[in-house]
């Protein structure tokens, strides 16, 4: 009886199983063949540079990303709380058109200039852009591209600032705006419709206007405008990154051989031996260690809410886009290892900034440009905790001195007594 119960059974589980097959299998494989809504297909691709931001990859702010008051580009595009300036582009659009037009350029050569790229426009999205046709997409790069380069030019001073921009506080929030991952256009844009409109050929390139863009951000005294200026990136954002890579690191990739540790704090890096003194550099990235000294030297670095975004959606921008030199995020790691409390710093806002900004972010150390500067050997790691060690027992001696000197004479027996045992064996075991 028992036995036909359990062939009933698995029967009737074949049965429900072969149903749900049949249930399954039309869905599941259309669903397949169905092209992603969401996801481009060059997701994936290095020619994919603009992202949707998960909320992990920029410290639990995802809004750090989000345009505060202009969009720029599909991710944002036609939001009620950002039409404000809407209008404004189609102004400023009408205002360079009127610098063109007497030099034989007009709005179909713009138009022209964007609509044989639009299928690259589209791959560099990793959320999908269809959406919007080919004539929406093409007039919105239009009239987002050309308001970035006039906004760029009114930044150098090369035209005059037209309103609403003459607002401090509105023009500070574009400028922002213009660096946030989730807000880009792809550089080749920015670089097309700036040749097209560069009528009479001024002296100034975008990458000049570009450059002096970034100045205005206060990122510390050693930033050097000169060093960055023929440096173009996939947009904006990108070329503000790699503006502030020390030379010769971004073509000079570290080999994943030296040897790399958990850097502590610097508080316990003080207790060993190591000092910290203010750098002297072109971007605060300059992280350098003198093994000699055992002294590391930090550029300064004014840590604000400019700093704040800046950081975050560069650290965001190298986690989707897969960068392998990662300097940026490799910096706020490592200021985020060395700071892990007050203690460290003084100052508990800071070091709650640089936890934040690298929070869920993945980096090897071993592959980017602070390996070579503070990958120790296996011998200096051992004198280190050495040094460690003794460092400890001196702070004891300096709290208690008599419990650290009763810990001494516990140690010094023990090695006497350890010294005998050998002597003892060495005498009845002789080699």
């Amino acid at each position: 009886m028992d036995n036909n119960r359990g062939g009933r059974q698995a029967t009737a589980e074949k049965h429900g199983i072969e149903l749900m097959k049949q249930q399954l299998l039309p869905s599941m494989s259309q669903d397949i063949e169905v092209a992603p809504k969401l996801l481009t297909e060059s997701a994936g691709e290095s020619s994919c540079s603009i992202f949707r931001v998960p909320q992990a990859l920029v410290g639990g702010i995802a809004q750090a990303s989000w345009p505060r008051i202009v969009s720029i580009g599909p991710y944002h595009h036609g939001e009620p709380r950002l039409q404000m300036l809407q209008e404004h582009k189609r102004r400023y659009l009408h205002t360079m058109l009127d610098q063109t037009q007497p030099h034989g350029i007009g709005l179909e050569d713009l138009i022209n200039t964007v609509a044989l790229k639009v299928e690259m426009i589209r791959q560099c999205y990793s959320e999908s852009t269809e959406c919007f046709s080919g004539p929406d997409l093409v007039k919105m790069m239009v009239v987002d591209g050309c308001f970035i380069i006039q906004f760029l030019r009114q930044s150098a001073g090369v035209i005059g600032m037209d309103p609403p921009l003459n607002n401090l506080y509105v023009l500070n929030s574009v400028a922002r705006d213009l660096l946030r991952l989730e807000n880009q256009v792809p550089y080749f844009v920015l670089q097309d419709l700036f040749e097209t409109t560069n009528v009479p050929k001024a002296t100034w390139s975008l990458a000049n206007l570009a450059s002096h863009f970034f100045s205005c951000f206060d990122l510390g005294p050693g930033y050097v405008l000169e060093r960055q200026i023929n440096i173009k990136g996939v947009h904006l954002l990108d070329s503000f990154r790699l503006s502030l890579i020390p030379h010769g690191q971004q073509d000079n990739p570290v080999k994943k051989t030296l040897y790399c540790k958990s850097i502590r704090s610097t508080s316990k890096l003080h207790r060993v031996g190591i000092g910290f003194k203010q750098g002297q550099a072109s971007t605060f990235l300059e992280i350098k260690f003198d093994s000699e000294r055992r002294t590391v030297r930090i550029p300064q670095i004014a840590i604000d809410d400019d700093l704040n975004y800046i950081l975050t959606n560069m650290v965001a921008f190298e986690q989707c886009h897969g960068q392998k030199d990662g300097h940026i995020t490799t910096y706020a790691a490592f200021m985020g290892c060395l700071i892990h409390t007050a203690d460290d710093v003084y100052n508990q806002d800071v070091a709650r900034f640089f936890d934040d900004v690298c929070k869920d972010a993945r980096i090897d150390v071993c592959e980017t440009y602070l390996a070579s500067h503070f990958s120790f050997s296996e011998e200096s790691f051992k004198y280190e905790r050495a040094h460690l060690c003794w460092a400890q027992l001196l702070n004891a001696f300096h709290d208690n001195p008599w419990s650290a000197l009763s810990g001494l004479v516990v140690v010094v027996t023990l090695v006497g007594i350890i010294q005998t045992v050998y002597a003892v064996l060495q005498y009845y075991h002789p080699k």
